[in-house]
């Protein structure tokens, strides 16, 4: 079985790239549609026995303890990988014997079937990873026991092959479009609408632009 943790961080500072388009309460809202979108999809996974959520931000903690994760809390943001490092350490703790898969908070469009598929990749490979549409990394998959520095952040997918490669570790790679579509900048809003990724991102993100002019209504 697998475990599964979703780093995600809210609050005014959130989702930055999109100041332009989206205020920060927005930004804010956002985000919260983009976890609940992401855990309703891990919900769906027969291969996940446990999801975690990790954040420094109260109002995310509550709405993923209101779905059913667990909770890893950060006592201030520090970035993506050290949070996935916090949180991958308490899940080994938890659950020895399970494979962990970390993904980003940004992933609205992911599909339990995609999520099934690394899953499986991982009980014969040590490392898992799917590329994001931008070069980095939309989830890294880590087989029970194997230890792996993460490394996210721009360009990543390279990086974290070459360093499963330096180390010697078996690799898997999964091309699945929905572990690669995050939502990061403003044209990745306009695609978030046209593509549906996401129930409740979708109708937030349709709601909030078509006000402003950059997206059609939908069709009756």
């Amino acid at each position: 079985m697998t475990q599964v943790v979703i780093a995600a961080r809210g609050g005014p500072g959130c989702k930055t790239r999109c100041a332009g388009v989206l205020g920060p309460a927005d930004r804010e809202a956002l985000t919260a549609a983009m976890l609940q979108d992401m855990l309703a999809a891990i919900a769906g996974c027969a291969e996940v026995s446990g999801t975690w959520v990790v954040t420094p931000t109260p109002g995310l903690a509550a709405l993923a303890e209101a779905d059913g994760a667990r909770v890893v809390r950060q006592t201030r943001p520090a970035g993506l990988n050290a949070a996935f490092a916090l949180a991958a350490a308490e899940v080994r703790e938890r659950a020895p014997y399970e494979a962990v898969m970390l993904m980003p908070g940004d992933l609205p469009g992911l599909q339990s079937s995609d999520l099934a598929a690394a899953a499986l990749l991982a009980r014969a490979h040590e490392v898992v990873l799917a590329p994001a549409l931008d070069g980095g990394t939309g989830l890294l998959g880590l087989r029970a026991g194997v230890y792996f520095a993460p490394t996210f952040g721009a360009m990543s997918f390279a990086r974290h092959a070459a360093a499963a490669v330096r180390a010697r570790l078996s690799l898997a790679t999964l091309a699945a479009t929905s572990l690669g579509e995050d939502v990061d900048r403003p044209e990745d809003l306009i695609r978030a609408v046209e593509r549906g990724l996401g129930a409740r991102t979708c109708a937030f993100l349709r709601q909030r632009l078509r006000t402003k002019g950059a997206v059609a209504p939908a069709s009756p």
